[in-house]
């Protein structure tokens, strides 16, 4: 095995620590990203518009083996998220997905809890921005897409054209 092949990983972090995270990391020399979006926040005398992490508690990083004990010693960070006491593989496709939605820039783009949804149809987009990826649908409602993305633990809400994205079962 080529442990010195870098590959993109999820850290977990703790909570509200995702941007500090993704600077120590960065600080180490290694590449990280922490999906950001812009939303307006109230406060009692004003309006701001400010960017929080799409991902709650999650960063993710291209690393080789060796980085990977780097990152689990980084103040803020939980554990690098594992299937089978390996580190979660993220393709650098599903990667470059997430910078291009992020880049499109939907609006009323979200990230929520699996714990606040239930798991309905399995579908692929088969046009669009979000063309080929994968995961389960859990309601259409007016142009509200809710999709579950099993691997990052949330489900993903983008307000979509459906006459530009089109929905497959698989």
């Amino acid at each position: 095995m080529d442990n010195t092949k870098k590959k993109w990983i999820a850290i977990y972090t703790r909570p509200k620590w995702e941007k500090k995270v993704n600077y120590l990391i960065q600080q180490q020399g290694i590449e990280a990203f922490c999906p950001l979006i812009k939303t307006k926040k109230r406060w009692a005398d004003r309006n701001k518009i400010v960017e929080i992490p799409l991902f709650n508690s999650y960063v993710f990083a291209q690393v080789d083996h060796t980085e990977q004990s780097k990152i689990s010693r980084i103040s803020g960070v939980v554990s690098i998220v594992s299937h089978c006491d390996k580190p979660a593989n993220i393709t650098a496709q599903e990667i470059q997905r997430i910078k291009d939605l992020l880049d499109i820039g939907y609006e009323d783009l979200e990230s929520i809890s699996l714990e606040q949804v239930t798991v309905g149809d399995k579908i692929k987009v088969v046009e669009g921005i979000l063309s080929d990826w994968q995961g389960e649908i859990i309601t259409v409602k007016g142009k509200s897409v809710v999709m579950l993305l099993k691997q990052f633990n949330c489900a993903l809400i983008a307000k979509v054209n459906i006459s530009q994205e089109s929905l497959s079962l698989v």
